[in-house]
């Protein structure tokens, strides 16, 4: 390593006094003045050695090549045989694919080296490539960015290169640093630890996580009231709530697990051995279950739907028969997902299903956006339904609080979707905008089971009569058994009474 950084020191100093002697443009990467001429093997070489090592199967070793009495770095295969990193050379560029894990990553060097030849040819020249009294610090390529001049004791910002992250997906916009110190010369090292996306996307997941905990907490005390009493058993209305609200809390888990077990896992290790990189069968399992629970979700809010509509616009049709509804909720909850899971595994399947690199996401949210569009039509039916019978003030107050709930349902429902499959929604690429739009649909997806048991449970009158005479039956059998008597309203109102009724004279 030390002869290796001799060696580029040398060749450096080389070929700045070359430079200063010769009347050819010249460029300016990491403070060495390079001819033109050679200017795509160095900065080449620059990209390559500064590539994320996560890219990268292996790593070829530095020589020196001597090409028309200048130096060029390249790299040795046998005694015969070597390469450079000029990316426009058709011989070395299979050498150097070789080392690169993917092809992807491969073609991101090279738009590293394309980036430098377009900032030599671009923006540098034969003035701001020195110091001047305004511009102590001149215009240079530091491996992956082209910062230009700047003052002393300024810091330069640059949008993050790309070679500074290890995914494959884009990112957000986050600005890498330079500084230029008060003595008028830039710090060699450039500032792109603040280009880490893993903090910003833990942060969004984190927050995923904690809303949907938070509602699961909140909505599953609905399911067990349901479940407790045999009148809301029996109650086909309340069935269909209770239904949704359990498919909910269930898709909630589901996903509280799969960002926990393997998108968390994967943002927090510092190398490949992770559950997504390793791709195994559990994992893409858990991503099926989770992925047929959104799709249950909305089966039972279109069995709602339907039941609703059936209330209010076809009010004496018979009941629907439950083991018909259970079977159609069944079969459009995993066939969707099946077909997705095809896809992604004829795909090749990576990264347990969790990046969607060929748009397969696309089978599941269409389905989704399929219920939507239909439960989209109930409700038109049912406000063209309950328009005539306001009209004709034939409506009951229980059809005017379905109404009311089916109002406010639907969209939610809708906005929760649209806003989760159309992500264009945000045209700036601004982290702070991103997070804006995810925490929103975060809080909006974790809200649906909150407001579905509020509504059908929590401050439904019928509900709320069955749990007081309950509690009062609760009190009295305690006072029956234990000679307890935890009612102290009823105390009060006796002592009350009794004072009443006394005679003062």
């Amino acid at each position: 390593m030390i002869y290796k950084c001799a060696v580029i020191f040398t060749c450096a100093l080389l070929l700045l006094v070359t430079a200063e002697t010769n009347g050819e443009k010249r460029c300016n990467a990491r403070g060495a003045l390079y001819p033109r001429e050679i200017w795509n093997f160095w900065t080449g070489y620059l990209c390559y050695d500064y590539t994320n090592t996560y890219r990268l199967n292996f790593k070829y070793e530095f020589i020196p090549i001597n090409l028309n009495n200048f130096t060029i770095p390249g790299s040795e295969i046998n005694e015969t045989t070597y390469f450079v990193y000029d990316y426009l050379d058709e011989h070395s560029l299979p050498f150097i694919r070789r080392s690169f894990k993917t092809q992807h990553f491969f073609e991101m060097w090279r738009d590293c080296a394309q980036e430098a030849v377009d900032c030599c040819d671009d923006v540098m020249n034969d003035e701001n490539i020195y110091n001047t009294t305004e511009y102590p610090c001149p215009t240079i390529w530091d491996g992956w960015s082209c910062f230009s001049g700047a003052k002393a004791g300024t810091i330069q910002e640059l949008p993050c290169s790309k070679q500074a992250y290890s995914t494959e997906s884009d990112v957000c916009l986050l600005m890498s640093e330079k500084e230029c110190f008060s003595n008028g010369t830039w710090n060699q090292k450039t500032n792109y630890d603040v280009c880490a996306i893993a903090p910003v996307l833990r942060n969004r997941h984190n927050f995923n996580v904690i809303v949907l905990a938070t509602t699961t907490v909140i909505s599953f005390p609905s399911v067990v009231i349901f479940f407790t009493f045999r009148k809301f058993r029996q109650n086909l209305r309340l069935i269909f709530h209770r239904n949704l609200v359990l498919v909910i809390i269930i898709r909630n888990l589901l996903t509280i697990m799969t960002k926990e077990i393997i998108i968390l896992d994967a943002l927090k290790s510092t190398g490949s051995n992770n559950v997504m990189d390793n791709n195994g069968i559990a994992c893409r399992v858990l991503a099926f279950f989770e992925n047929a629970a959104k799709n249950g979700m909305y089966a039972c809010m279109l069995a709602d739907g339907f039941y609703l509509h059936k209330m209010i616009v076809r009010a004496f049709a018979n009941e629907p028969n439950l083991l018909y509804v259970y079977a159609a909720v069944f079969v459009l909850t995993f066939l969707p997902s099946l077909i997705w899971a095809t896809a992604r595994a004829t795909a090749g399947g990576a990264n347990c299903w969790m990046v969607d690199d060929s748009q397969d996401q696309w089978i599941p949210d269409g389905f989704r956006i399929a219920i939507l569009a239909i439960n989209f039509i109930f409700l038109i039916d049912i406000i063209r339904v309950m328009a005539l019978k306001l009209k004709r003030g034939k409506t009951s107050q229980q059809t005017r609080a379905t109404l009311k709930a089916t109002l406010f349902l639907m969209p939610l429902f809708g906005v929760q979707i649209v806003i989760i499959t159309n992500r264009n929604i945000v045209t700036s690429k601004d982290c702070q905008a991103e997070d804006i739009y995810y925490y929103v649909s975060y809080l909006v997806e974790g809200l649906q089971g909150v407001m579905v048991a509020i509504l059908f449970c929590y401050i439904n009158q019928e509900i709320r009569k069955e749990l007081k005479n309950a509690y009062r039956k609760f009190l009295l059998e305690v006072q029956v058994r234990f000679g307890i008597n935890l009612n102290t309203n009823q105390d009060n109102r006796r002592r009350t009474t009794a004072a009443t009724s006394v005679d003062p004279y």
